[in-house]
């Protein structure tokens, strides 16, 4: 005889293998339906900081450590900071390997005044994230603030690495804390790559420590070329031209200190656009600078100056800074010749005061056409405040405007000695 089948007991089975995954399904749907509305919310509040919708995200997913850190941080910014631990407290045993998190809740305890436990908990955040530069840098800040400058400093070092966007500020903090010692300023950053040099050659500059800015300078090399310039064109804009020649002659070659006049006889190409104490003149498409080889009054090279049309009288057209005895008579020497110079307004060399631009020597004119190479001689006396003169080749003024030139100019052999 035939077993009886149970067929109410087999289709019970199979609504319940049907149903049950459904279930689960619709649980899921629920669920991420719920944690998805709960990240809308905590999202709208992070952009308008409203309290509400941080609150509504966290009773849709009470689990979830984002909505506690967003509300923690609605509750920081509106003063609250017992409310905002709170939250960050959750955040952080919710998702204990996130460093933000612990960052978050060292910031509040030190507001709190709890400045162990915030440095306990930024130490947290260095060890889950030690190769960033934000845990570093808060530690580091933490324990300054709390005394240990030492171990604070070692952190904010760290950071640095990291990051060396940070340099200046951890150089203006060390400097805050030096009591204006450079020696410690130094002792506190310990540098050991251009960067750190660069930021505690700008900290000292803008405490007006111009020698030791120019040692810092110096030690970062050919990487601060950029800061050097700006540095001589901010002492020499301010008049500071000791401070200035003791930049510039940092990379100028051996040799040229106590030369009175730099490149005298042109006999080097020279970069006229460089700040400092060599030949300089700006750009201009009617006055063309060149060193000539063709009959030089002696050396290699002569300068030519070739003037193609419209300049404005009374502008340089080249110039060179030059330090001297404050007080002492000087004479200087230079060889000129011209070629077909026409212009109611030619050119001549004056020697000025550096500091007050008032005249102090002049070449007189030169002649429209020389026959061959002239000596010229210029004696002037330096006034007692002044450490730094001019010499300027520029044109005597004309009677009317526009006033153009045209013809060629020579120089060489220049020099300078005092009587």
């Amino acid at each position: 005889m035939l077993p009886k089948v149970n067929h109410a007991g087999r289709s019970t089975i199979a609504v319940v293998k049907t149903v049950g995954p459904l279930v689960i399904l619709l649980f899921l749907i629920w669920y991420a339906g719920r944690t998805g509305f709960a990240a809308l919310l905590y999202t709208y509040a992070t952009k308008t900081n409203q309290l509400a919708a941080a609150d509504a995200a966290v009773r849709l997913s009470p689990d979830d450590a984002n909505a506690h850190h967003i509300r923690g941080a609605i509750f920081e910014a509106n003063g609250d900071y017992s409310m905002a631990n709170a939250d960050y407290v959750r955040a952080v045993s919710l998702r204990p390997d996130d460093y933000i998190f612990w960052l978050s809740l060292a910031r509040i305890r030190e507001l709190n005044g709890e400045m162990s436990s915030a440095i306990i908990a930024a130490r947290e955040a260095v060890q889950l994230a030690n190769y960033y530069s934000q845990p570093h840098w808060q530690l580091g800040n933490l324990l300054v603030r709390s005394g240990d400058q030492d171990t604070g400093f070692a952190e904010l070092r760290l950071a640095t690495a990291s990051n060396p966007v940070l340099l200046p500020g951890v150089v203006d903090l060390a400097w805050q804390l030096s009591g204006g010692s450079t020696e410690r300023v130094k002792q506190i950053i310990e540098p050991n790559t251009p960067a750190a040099y660069i930021a505690l050659a700008d900290c000292f500059m803008k405490r007006n420590k111009v020698t030791e800015a120019v040692e810092m300078i110096r030690a970062a090399g050919d990487d601060a070329k950029d800061r050097r310039r700006q540095f001589l064109n901010e002492l020499v804009s301010t008049k500071r031209f000791p401070d200035a020649y003791s930049l510039w002659l940092l990379f100028q070659p051996a040799g040229t200190r106590g030369q009175p006049i730099t490149n005298p006889g042109f006999e080097q190409q020279t970069d006229l656009d460089e700040p400092g104490f060599g030949w300089q003149a700006k750009k201009n498409q009617t006055v063309l600078l060149s060193l000539d080889q063709i009959n030089p009054a002696e050396g290699k090279f002569s300068l030519e100056v070739e003037f193609k049309g419209d300049s404005e009288a009374g502008l340089p057209v080249m110039t060179q800074l030059v330090l001297v005895e404050p007080g002492a008579h000087y004479q200087l020497n230079f060889a000129a010749r011209t070629k077909e110079v026409v212009s109611g307004g030619l050119p001549s060399l004056t020697i000025t005061d550096a500091v007050s631009g008032s005249p102090l020597g002049d070449s007189g004119a030169f002649p429209k056409t020389t026959d061959g190479w002239r000596q010229y001689t210029v004696d002037f006396t330096v006034p007692k405040a002044t450490s730094t003169i001019q010499i300027v080749l520029q044109r005597h003024g004309c009677s009317g405007s526009p006033c153009p030139i045209f013809g060629y100019l020579w120089l060489d052999s220049f020099s300078l000695r005092r009587l």
